[in-house]
């Protein structure tokens, strides 16, 4: 009854093989813009999402959008996207980051630049090594930077090297931060001027109806974790959490979406429990995930922004969450979402009892989040962003 109901909100919109809205009149002139980023598929975060999804925006406007990242193990041949170098993960601020090695990147990268006869570069995390520095020195057209880091710690490598970082982001023709507490960050340390875009979700594609039948379950309630297996996501806290809802008497089962370095880890924690299922690492059928969950979990502890809690909301899924600056950016608490204390079992555990126990509840957060996902649409969010470059190539918007 409650996903009857939930789908019969957006059932005046069109599903997502049914085709698109129209879009406006292209621009007189296509653009050709280069994405330099670190971080792209199959490594999983916000970055490769904002990358994916501006760049098929773009060139659905009929900009040509290269992406030049570096090789990962695994990945395959992706029309549009340029690999030089080999990318390597490193464990920085908590989490798992990448940098490219190779011999000759420099060279290869400018070589990647001139033949493609750019228009303009577009660096993401400008002070990232390796890709985006070099593209930064190695540009000759305009660029861009955006920044999508949030930290609530002082960086000792910022400070170190301020004046190296400072002298790269002075040759930006513009930046951009996906938050308002990103774009503290970048102030708090350097002298820079940042437009605040935010991140986007497709909602076209993460929508309410994206479930599958219901399956009998009786009165098992499904909560979801979706994320990159690193501490700051916090998935050990969500587990403790959702064994304190269990000895409170509600039969839960908690399904397990991402991948990551602590993988192992975190399945021998949870082994032997049949109702925590790893799904493991999910692309095409991430909204499924959402729309079948009872609620959505997201226990982390730092974020410049939330791009899983867009994707739930999008779906019309309830959202407990920490109560942390990023998420604060999204959604506000009692509206979208329960937002709980970051860190603290018990607080996420009584969030997850009182969604999982209140029908009427979870209808009111999800609808909420539905039309709050509308908000941050990426056709709305590439607008935004590719105004900014008709403004620095001076001619008429690059998004008309």
């Amino acid at each position: 009854m409650l996903v009857s109901t939930i789908q019969s909100l957006v059932k005046q919109l069109p599903r997502r093989h049914a085709g698109r809205a129209p879009l406006r009149a292209r621009p007189a002139r296509a653009l050709r813009i280069a994405v330099v980023t670190e971080y792209y598929y199959p490594h999983l975060g916000g970055v490769c999402e904002h990358v994916h999804f501006f760049a098929r925006a773009a060139r659905r406007r009929g900009h040509r959008v290269d992406i030049i990242t570096s090789r990962i193990a695994g990945a395959a041949d992706m029309e549009g996207v340029i690999r030089i170098g080999h990318s390597m993960p490193v464990y920085a601020n908590g989490s798992l980051a990448r940098i490219t090695v190779g011999v000759g990147l420099r060279q290869k990268l400018r070589a990647v630049l001139r033949e493609g006869r750019y228009d303009l570069v577009h660096v993401h995390s400008p002070l990232t090594s390796v890709l985006p520095l070099l593209a930064i020195e190695e540009a000759e057209v305009p660029i861009v930077g955006t920044f999508h880091t949030y930290l609530a710690e002082r960086s000792l490598g910022y400070t170190i090297f301020r004046r190296y970082c400072q002298k790269r982001l002075d040759r930006l023709d513009a930046a951009i931060a996906v938050s308002h507490a990103a774009r503290e960050t970048v102030q708090r340390y350097f002298d820079t001027d940042c437009l605040v875009i935010p991140n986007g979700v497709d909602t076209s594609f993460f929508r309410p109806d994206a479930a599958e039948p219901s399956r009998p379950r009786g009165d098992m309630r499904t909560v979801l974790f979706v994320g990159r297996f690193d501490p700051r996501n916090g998935f050990p806290l969500l587990l403790e959490a959702v064994r304190r809802v269990r000895r409170g008497g509600q039969p839960v089962r908690l399904v397990v979406v991402g991948d990551g370095p602590r993988r192992e880890q975190y399945a021998a924690m949870a082994a032997g429990d049949a109702d925590v299922e790893f799904v493991g690492p999910v692309l095409d059928e991430r909204p499924r995930y959402y729309a079948e969950a009872d609620v959505y979990a997201c226990p982390t502890s730092i974020a410049s922004f939330g791009i899983t809690l867009l994707e739930a909301a999008a779906c019309a899924t309830p959202i407990v969450c920490s109560d942390i600056r990023g998420f604060d950016e999204v959604v506000s608490h009692e509206r979208e979402a329960l937002m709980v204390r970051p860190g603290d079992a018990d607080a996420l555990a009584d969030g997850l009892r009182r969604v999982l126990a209140d029908d009427a509840l979870r209808l009111r957060l999800g609808a909420a989040g539905r039309e709050r996902a509308l908000q941050f649409d990426w056709e709305r969010v590439t607008d935004r962003v590719l105004d900014v470059y008709a403004r620095l190539l001076g001619h008429a918007s690059a998004a008309a």
